[in-house]
């Protein structure tokens, strides 16, 4: 028996937008457009193959700031003549412009030569050499399609800055190209909330304490109306951008509480997804079992829940093999039931793939087996949950987020901002600057769980945010 494998794939960036200079304080957005957010589309249209790209709102305004010439300091930095670089410059490329996953690194033998010398690296040549590798080693399956592109992987070191140029311009054209790719998806487009919050915490963060219960009670953020918010406005710049008006959302984290689910139907939406954890913890009529559509009583959604085992070989485990035993080991596991929901990240794993996930990407959409979630819904057989578990996909509670005290500070943090912007009337022009903070990727980094190298430039982006809505509050 074949498997059938509802694909959903999350496309999500953090707004990296500074509000006071308009410009994103990381490149990541540009550099996904190079490889997951061009590759993966484009693969699944070629073999005829529908999947569910799940969209953050806040990522599509940053691509189209890109597609419209927005620019960012690394690209800045790379576009100068080496000769002309400054020492502050100089320092820059030294401290960031080695960055993604090692994988991208081992096909050149230059770009590890570079890494091992970075502290010291000065000659304009050398710094040539890395403004190129640290764009070119990015670029996936479709942008190496380039004959262009082909060449400059063989030269590998000693590059001309008119190389480096062209190579920039390249570049630009797949960013712009993204958004038009993700409009030939039509109705397989879902959407997570405006700013990829954690609604069941901008519900009301003492509902952590559910999947939690020894927290601290010393939370009291409660705001359902920004979680609507986030909700309507989100789904509302989906259609904008896309021309469809998306029946489905992957709330960020796959964050999930009875009162988001009955939103969800209040607003309309008609299915959901998460992890199975919550599925095994919530309340239902019937063995937990992700070949099942859930309906989630007097709420009218139907929800969805992925298997966490193979969504997480592909993202974590399928990079080191050969890609064809790789998507073959996939489909094995999945024949134990007739429908297998798949869903992950749609752009950091192949970060970590040689090829990008060119030959595991190409045979997986070969089987046959791939579809989207509204392809799928109609198949799977229908069961009830009587009461939803409160969780996100990790771990089924939301200890990422509001387990740690540096959590909890911050959340303080964003409480004292957010009673500002209710005690002045609820400006409009705070509100994109509150919205903002309100995401949940500060979140991410505060406490010891995640670390990186960029962990300063998201505590600064999150204390930025508070302080526009707190002079958006003032102005009024």
């Amino acid at each position: 028996m074949r498997p059938c494998l509802p694909l959903l794939l999350h496309m999500h960036q953090p707004d990296y937008i500074d509000p006071v200079s308009g410009e994103p304080v990381m490149p990541w957005v540009r550099k996904h457009a190079l490889r997951g957010y061009t590759d993966v589309p484009t693969l699944a249209l070629e073999a005829g193959v529908r999947f569910t790209c799940n969209v953050v709102p806040s990522l599509v305004d940053q691509l189209q700031r890109y597609a419209e010439g927005g620019t960012d300091r690394w690209e800045q930095i790379a576009a100068t003549p080496a000769e002309s670089l400054g020492s502050a410059e100089v320092a820059f490329m030294r401290s960031r412009f080695v960055h993604g996953h090692p994988a991208m690194r081992r096909v050149s033998p230059r770009f590890r030569a570079l890494e091992a010398q970075i502290a010291t690296l000065s000659h304009p040549q050398d710094l040539r050499d890395l403004a190129v590798w640290s764009h070119l080693a990015w670029i996936g399956v479709v942008g190496r399609r380039s004959p262009f592109v082909q060449s400059l992987l063989r030269q590998d070191a000693h590059f001309a800055h008119a190389q480096l140029t062209d190579l920039l311009a390249f570049c630009r054209e797949l960013v712009a190209g993204v958004l038009p790719l993700w409009r030939r998806m039509g109705a397989d487009i879902s959407f997570t909330p405006y700013t990829h919050p954690i609604l069941p915490l901008l519900i009301n963060t003492e509902h952590a304490r559910r999947a939690m219960p020894h927290l601290p009670d010393d939370l009291h953020f409660a705001y359902p109306d920004d979680a609507e918010r986030h909700i309507v406005e989100g789904r509302s710049r989906i259609e904008a951008a896309f021309g469809v008006r998306p029946s489905g959302m992957w709330p960020s984290e796959g964050s999930v509480s009875p009162e988001v689910a009955a939103l969800a139907g209040r607003l309309g939406l008609r299915w959901m997804a998460t992890d199975e954890g919550v599925l095994q913890r919530s309340q239902r009529d019937a063995p937990a079992s992700t070949a099942s559509a859930w309906e989630v009583e007097q709420t009218g959604l139907t929800m969805i829940f992925r298997d966490r085992e193979l969504s997480d070989r592909i993202g974590f485990v399928y990079a080191s093999w050969q890609g064809k035993a790789a998507a073959a080991d996939l489909l094995e596991r999945a024949s134990v039931q007739p429908i297998t929901p798949i869903i992950l990240d749609g752009e950091n794993p192949w970060e970590s793939y040689r090829d990008a996930g060119e030959d595991f990407l190409t045979h997986l959409f070969a089987s046959g087996a791939v579809c989207s979630v509204e392809e799928a819904l109609p198949q799977m057989p229908r069961q009830r949950i009587t009461h939803l578990h409160s969780g996100s996909w990790i771990n089924a509670n939301f200890a990422i987020w509001a387990g740690d005290a540096a959590d909890r500070a911050a959340w303080r943090k964003l409480l004292a901002v957010r009673k500002v912007y209710e005690a002045a009337g609820r400006p409009a022009a705070a509100w994109p600057h509150l919205r903002a903070a309100e995401g949940s990727d500060w979140f991410w980094w505060f406490g010891p769980e995640h670390r990186s190298e960029m962990h300063d430039l998201f505590e600064g982006l999150f204390e930025a945010h508070l302080q526009a809505t707190l002079a958006a509050c003032r102005r009024c």
